[in-house]
């Protein structure tokens, strides 16, 4: 009894914690740690055991301001209480062993992190086996970095958000984007050292989709292919990519589209059942088949600079029949001259005739093109509540705001503002 007494009274003599150990021994524990400097980690066991040193919500590992990272390092083992980290930011601009920033990322996870960030300035990266039992992970974001191949049987369990910001390496990025299979949000960034030319898209539970192509390499071709029978939100900036595929998206309510070379002519057939659309196209065709038809769309923003945009946009009036706002913008200035005025369709467009009742026009220029499609939509927008200008250039504001006012409109409550 008196033997079961002592051992029980020694275990609980024996520190089960690393800030319990003597000072001496804590420091050669951190020898033996990635990035160890001894001046740095004795001055922090020092501040550490007068109380001076508290844990913070957000942690970043920058290898090019060390003394304070490794606050973090050490911070993280010496605790005794989990605080849970909201986001981990890790930028190492120098070489760094596989071992090394599994260790790193380690900590966040043992710390519960949320939000991830790995930073590799173009190095290599074999993604921490630890990621794949994380379980409060949240969002990812690499960037700048090459990626080794993914296996098949690495898997994100708790991710939401994924974000590949320049991430080159083949095939490997599609392979980390195929595993991302059970999430809801991806951003997707490339530059012109991005090695991967078609780009596939195959979540079926993601919910919300942000592509970033502006910053290319002119002369490659490429592009992508979005299978997300899920998604709801789709935002796309590309100027370099001549081919865009898009997959069934039933379930799609608001789309951004920026694109600057000609797609498909079924480019917007998935897009469908859509309620909100902005759309700047160079096409001078209409960018889906003749039978389709956007019963839910009610918000339409439309850019004008392309040559055929009054044809696009006779199109999309026909073809929206519950349209109720409408947006036209000069997004991008151009030398580009529209094509002939357009002809008037024979039988007025029902979203004019029923639904239409906001109409803003930005950058409006007053040029006979624009003169001929504003004054068709005033004199057939029969629920025109109120119609918004604006230009650029203030010294012809008041002649060009003059002729919109002498303008026939068919709507008696329609109030015009100049902004």
């Amino acid at each position: 009894m008196e033997s079961c007494q002592k051992k029980k009274q020694k275990e609980l003599e024996t520190p089960t914690e690393l800030s319990d150990m003597p000072d001496e021994l804590i420091l050669k524990i951190f020898s033996f740690l990635p990035f160890f400097k001894e001046d740095l980690a004795t001055r922090f066991i020092s501040e550490y055991g007068k109380g001076l040193w508290a844990p913070e919500p957000n942690a970043m590992f920058d290898d090019q301001s060390i003394d304070t990272s490794m606050s973090f390092v050490y911070g993280s083992l010496m605790s005794k209480d989990a605080q849970i980290l909201d986001s981990l930011h890790l930028k190492l601009s120098n070489y760094y062993s596989a071992s090394d920033i599994n260790f790193l990322v380690q900590l966040g996870v043992n710390r519960s992190v949320r939000e991830l960030r790995i930073d590799l300035f173009g190095k290599t990266l074999e993604l921490p086996c630890c990621l794949s039992t994380c379980t409060t992970l949240k969002e990812l974001v690499l960037d700048n970095l090459r990626i080794k191949p993914v296996p098949r049987w690495f898997r994100l369990p708790s991710v939401e958000t994924l974000q590949l910001s320049s991430v080159a390496g083949g095939n490997s990025g599609a392979s980390l984007i195929r595993i991302y299979s059970v999430h809801e949000r991806l951003v997707v960034h490339q530059n012109r050292y991005d090695d991967v030319t078609m780009i596939n898209i195959n979540v079926p539970t993601l919910r919300s989709l942000s592509i970033d192509n502006r910053k290319g390499m002119y002369g490659r071709t490429g592009g992508f292919w979005i299978n997300a029978p899920s998604l709801m939100f789709l935002n796309i900036k590309d100027t370099f990519s001549n081919c865009i595929l898009f997959e069934s998206m039933p379930a799609m309510i608001k789309s951004d589209i920026e694109v600057t070379h000609t797609q498909s002519e079924k480019f917007l057939e998935s897009l469908s059942s859509i309620r909100h659309l902005s759309l700047c196209s160079p096409t001078s065709t209409t960018p889906y088949p003749t039978d389709t038809k956007f019963p839910n769309l009610e918000h339409l923003k439309l850019c004008t600079c392309s040559a055929g945009w009054q044809n696009l946009l006779a199109c999309m009036l026909n073809d929206a029949p519950n349209l109720r706002s409408l947006t036209l913008k000069l997004r991008h200035k151009n030398d580009i001259n529209p094509k002939s005025i357009w002809e008037k369709p024979t039988v007025v467009p029902e979203c004019l005739s029923t639904r239409l009742e906001i109409l803003k026009w930005r950058d409006y220029e007053g040029t006979e093109h624009e003169k001929d499609m504003v004054g068709y939509i005033l004199a057939n927008a029969t629920f025109l509540q109120r119609a918004t200008f604006s230009t650029k250039c203030r010294n012809q504001c008041d002649s060009r705001f003059s002729e919109l006012k002498s303008m026939e409109r068919v709507s008696e409550i329609c109030e015009f503002v100049f902004d």
